[in-house]
């Protein structure tokens, strides 16, 4: 999946969820004024119960599932790694209920401090990867992750500390062999190995204060795979618009 196709079904997306989270429910009581269930008691309750229990989370699940099948979609088309993809499933994963929470601003019950205590970190890294390779790479020739090896290891060895971290703090990496297999014990093992990788990864801070720092070190990474890798390009790039009218040859 090409650039422009990649960014326009983020964009659709994205206006799905805006859509199912701030405006569905205007459609809900509409539909129930025009429907006139009022008039009959209890009536409206089913109507109810179909719009905002199957029909909003529905669309929420939509546009998750559009975001991250076009994602993996650019991922293959850009020849990347599978080990990527597996990386940007555990941060979608880890990071789906921050945008639910989110919702809940356009209702005025959420408070800034919430908005922080429930930031994942997973969530960043899923947004900026995102983002970086939303980028035209096929157009510029460019290689995704630049051609220094250093650079990619950097921006890999973080990529893998984010997934990791994902898998510690999020309770769905527990309760999926549980649901899904029948694995009950699989599960109690996971959430119970979750707080002491969590310990390890911050370092037992408690705090995700390095995980923050990680993820600095990831974007300045993935900004400067963007950056020419050569001297000639460099040059060619940067110098010439500094260079005086007479001069250029």
């Amino acid at each position: 999946m090409f650039a422009g196709r990649y960014l326009w079904w983020m964009l659709i997306a994205i206006a799905i969820f805006l859509f199912f989270t701030m405006c569905f429910d205007y459609v809900t009581w509409l539909t129930v004024v025009s429907s006139g269930c009022a008039r009959i008691a209890g009536s409206c309750g089913p109507i109810i119960v179909t719009m905002t229990g199957s029909m909003k989370p529905s669309g929420v699940y939509l546009a998750g599932g559009i975001i991250l099948v076009v994602t993996l979609a650019r991922i293959h088309y850009l020849s990347m790694n599978w080990i990527w993809g597996v990386i940007v499933a555990i941060w979608f994963v880890a990071s789906a209920p921050f945008p639910l929470l989110l919702a809940n601003g356009w209702t005025g019950q959420l408070k800034p401090e919430t908005v922080l205590d429930g930031l994942p970190v997973a969530f960043l890294f899923f947004v900026i990867f995102c983002a970086y390779i939303g980028w035209s790479f096929e157009e510029s020739g460019a290689r995704p992750f630049g051609a220094w090896r250093a650079l990619r290891t950097i921006i890999s060895v973080t990529a893998v500390y984010g997934a990791l971290l994902a898998l510690s703090e999020a309770p769905a990496f527990a309760t999926i062999p549980g649901r899904v297999l029948g694995e009950m014990r699989l599960s109690t093992s996971i959430a119970a190995l979750q707080p002491g990788l969590h310990d390890v990864l911050t370092l037992w801070a408690g705090r995700d204060t390095f995980a923050y720092i990680v993820f600095a070190v990831f974007v300045v990474g993935l900004a400067a795979s963007l950056l020419p890798q050569n001297l000639e390009e460099l040059r060619a790039r940067f110098v010439p618009p500094f260079m005086l009218r007479g001069s250029r040859q």
